[in-house]
C-alpha cells in the first residue's frame, strides 16, 4: 500500500500492510514558502503516513491589543475575508497541491478557549473570567465564529482531508463544571460540529498539555473519526482506548516530551517501546504516533526507527 491507502484502510475499518505512523511538531512562525517547505520535508525524511499540519504564522489569534473586559467586550469577528482566516486556508491549500493527493492531510484547529489562552496566557485568561464573565464569554464567542470560519474554508476550499480539533481547559481543577459548561463547552460543540459538517475524517486531540489530568468525561463522547490523547498523563492507556472512546481509530501511544524514548532514547529503545504500545493496540484501528507535539529540533531519524519497528 502507499501512504494514503494505508491510513485509507484504517479508518475505513480494513487491514493495512502496516501500523500507519503520524508525528508532528511546530516548525515556527515563519514565511508561507518555508511553511510548505518543512511541511514537506518533514514527511519526506521521517516517512510517516499522515500529515498533520499547522501554519505557526497563525498560532495567536489577533486580539488588537485587548487587555482589560471593556477592551475584549469591544471585539468582533475578524470575518471570512480577513488574513487570518484566508491565509490558513491559502497555506493549507498550498501543502495540499504540493503533495498531488500522496498522504492523507488534517489541519490543526484550536478550541477557542486553547485559542484565547495562546495569545493572552491561562493566567490572564482565568483572571478575564474573574473579573468579567461577560467579557470572558463575549472573547470566547468571537474566537468560535473566526475559528468555524477557517474551519470550513480549510474543509470546503483547501483540500485537506479533516481537521485535528484541539481541546484544551478540562484540566482538574482548572474550571468549575458550571464554568465549563456554561463557557468552554459551547466553542468547543461548535468546532467539532463544524468539521463533522463537513469531513468524516476529523481527529480529537484531547491535551495534556500542561501534564495536568484531564477530565476526559467532559470530551469522551464528541464525535471524531480518530481520537488522540495522552496516554502519559491520563488513566486511560491504550490497551483501554477502544472500550474508553468506543470504535473509533487510536492515534499515539507514545509520550512526546523530551527526555522520553521517542525523543531521547536508543533505536533499540525506539523499537522495544514501539512493538509495546503495538502489542496494547493489538485487535484497536491504530495509528502510531504521539501524546502531543514532538520537540521542534527532533532528528525526523527517529521516526523512521518507529516504522522499522513496525516492520521488523
Amino acid at each position: 500500500m502507499n501512504r494514503r491507502e494505508r491510513v485509507e484502510a484504517v479508518l475505513e475499518g480494513r487491514k493495512p500492510d502496516r501500523t500507519p505512523v503520524c508525528f508532528w511538531h511546530h516548525f515556527g512562525a515563519q514565511s508561507p514558502e518555508k511553511t510548505v517547505r518543512d511541511h514537506l520535508r518533514w514527511l519526506e525524511d521521517s516517512g510517516e503516513d499522515l500529515l498533520k499540519m499547522m501554519s505557526d504564522e497563525f498560532f495567536i489569534y489577533p486580539l488588537s491589543g485587548a487587555s482589560s473586559p471593556q477592551d475584549f467586550l469591544k471585539l468582533r469577528p475578524l470575518g471570512k475575508d480577513s488574513a487570518y482566516v484566508r491565509g490558513q486556508i491559502e497555506r493549507a491549500g498550498q501543502i495540499v497541491d504540493a503533495l498531488h493527493g500522496s498522504v492523507v492531510t488534517l489541519y490543526n484547529a484550536f478550541s477557542p478557549y486553547a485559542n484565547l489562552k495562546h495569545a493572552i496566557s491561562q493566567e490572564k485568561a482565568l483572571a478575564l473570567l474573574k473579573a468579567s464573565p461577560e467579557a470572558f464569554g463575549h472573547v470566547l464567542s468571537v474566537i468560535l465564529e473566526d475559528t468555524v470560519c477557517v474551519i470550513e474554508g480549510l474543509l470546503c476550499q483547501s483540500g485537506v482531508d479533516g481537521i485535528m480539533l484541539c481541546l484544551q481547559g478540562a484540566e482538574e481543577g482548572l474550571f468549575s463544571d458550571e464554568d465549563y459548561m456554561r463557557f468552554l463547552r459551547p466553542g468547543e460543540e461548535g468546532i467539532v460540529t463544524a468539521a463533522n459538517a463537513h469531513s468524516h475524517r476529523n481527529l480529537l486531540h484531547l491535551c495534556g498539555w500542561d501534564g495536568t489530568p484531564d477530565i476526559l468525561s467532559r470530551w469522551k463522547d464528541y464525535p471524531s473519526c480518530m481520537v488522540n490523547w495522552d496516554v502519559d498523563v491520563e488513566s486511560v492507556g491504550i490497551r483501554d482506548g477502544k472500550a474508553f472512546f468506543g470504535d473509533r481509530v487510536l492515534l499515539g501511544g507514545l509520550n512526546n516530551r523530551p527526555g522520553s524514548v521517542i525523543t531521547s532514547g536508543s533505536r533499540e529503545e525506539v523499537h522495544a517501546a514501539v512493538k509495546q504500545v503495538l502489542r496494547e493496540a493489538e485487535g484497536s484501528r491504530f495509528i502510531l504516533g504521539a501524546d502531543c507535539s514532538l520537540p521542534a529540533d527532533i532528528d525526523p531519524m527517529r521516526v523512521r526507527w518507529a516504522i522499522e519497528a513496525i516492520e521488523s
